[in-house]
C-alpha cells in the first residue's frame, strides 16, 4: 500500500512499444546518483502510518553492464501496525547508460498479505523471466524496448525535461504484463514539507493497471523544479482513503558523468 504510493511518484506514456524494435539507447541523467537518500513520513489521514525510504547506491557490475541499485521500503509504525502492518521492499538494477530494467524484487508484506518475487529483463531478446512462477504460461513475458520496472518509472522519469503542459512517455513492465503509464506536468508550485520548501513542478500520473495502484481517484505529485527532480510531497487516494508522502529529510547524491558508449568516434 505505502510502498506502491511511494514509487508510483512519477510516472509517464503512452505506446507500448513491439519487442522487435529494441536498439541500443543512451540516456542523460543529471538528476540522481550514488549516496541519494529520501526519507519520507506516511500519513494516512491525519495519521502518521509509517515511513518510507527511497535511495539509490553504486555503480555495481551486472552481466557485464553498470548498474544503479535503486531501493524503496515502507515500514509502518507501531502503532499503526497494530492495526494494519506493513514491512515493504522494492529494488531494481537500472542501467546506469541505457536507463532500462535489469533485475527487479520486491517482497510485500502487508496486513495478512505477504508475496515476493523476481523478475529479470532480458532487453536485448525482449522478454521478462519469473524465475519462480510455476505457471509456464506466465514464467515467460514479453517485453517492449527499454521496459522499466514501475520502481525504475520514477528514475526514469526525474531525468526528463518537466516541462509545463508537456506529456511524457514510458513502458512500465509489472506482474507479468505491459501497462501503459501517462504523466501531465500541470504546473509549477511552492511547497512546503518538513524537510524544507521548494520550488516544484506538479505532476499527475495516470495508472492503467489493476493490480499496482487500486486508484479510487487522483494521483498528485511536487518534484523539485530543477535538475535533479526530487520528489518531495505526494498525495493520492487510494481504496482505503487517501495517503500522502512527505518529505522528511534528504542526502544528495553524487551525479556521476557517464559518457555515450554509443557514441560515433
Amino acid at each position: 500500500m505505502m510502498i506502491s504510493a511511494l514509487v508510483l511518484a512519477a510516472s509517464a506514456l503512452v505506446a507500448l512499444g513491439d519487442p522487435g524494435d529494441y536498439s541500443p539507447r543512451y540516456v542523460e541523467n543529471n538528476a540522481f546518483g550514488p549516496g541519494e537518500r529520501l526519507v519520507f513520513s506516511v500519513e494516512y489521514g491525519i495519521v502518521k502510518a509509517g515511513t518510507g525510504t527511497l535511495s539509490v547506491t553504486g555503480p555495481e557490475e551486472y552481466e557485464g553492464l553498470m548498474a544503479w541499485r535503486i531501493s524503496a521500503s515502507a515500514r509502518s509504525n507501531p502503532a499503526f501496525s497494530a492495526f494494519f502492518r506493513v514491512n515493504d521492499l522494492n529494488e531494481a538494477l537500472l542501467d546506469a547508460v541505457q536507463f532500462h530494467t535489469l533485475r527487479f524484487y520486491k517482497s510485500l508484506e502487508e496486513g495478512d498479505y505477504a508475496h515476493s518475487e523476481q523478475v529479470l529483463f532480458d532487453q536485448e531478446a525482449g522478454t521478462a523471466l519469473y524465475p519462480e512462477e510455476e505457471d509456464p504460461g506466465e514464467r515467460v513475458c514479453e517485453l517492449p524496448p527499454h521496459a522499466l520496472d514501475v520502481l525504475s518509472c520514477l528514475y526514469y522519469a526525474r531525468t526528463l525535461p518537466l516541462e509545463v503542459g508537456e506529456t511524457y512517455v514510458m513502458d512500465c513492465h509489472t506482474d507479468n504484463d505491459n501497462y501503459p503509464l501517462e504523466v501531465t506536468v500541470l504546473r509549477s508550485e511552492r511547497v512546503r514539507v518538513p524537510a524544507g520548501t521548494f520550488d516544484c513542478v506538479l505532476v499527475q500520473p495516470r495508472l492503467a493497471a489493476q493490480g499496482i495502484f487500486d486508484q479510487q481517484g487522483e494521483i498528485l505529485v511536487w518534484m523539485t523544479d530543477d535538475s535533479r527532480h526530487m520528489p518531495v510531497l505526494m498525495r493520492s487516494a487510494i481504496v482505503i482513503g487517501e495517503i500522502a508522502c512527505l518529505l522528511e529529510s534528504y542526502t544528495e547524491g553524487t551525479v556521476m558523468d557517464i559518457p555515450d558508449p554509443f557514441e560515433a568516434d
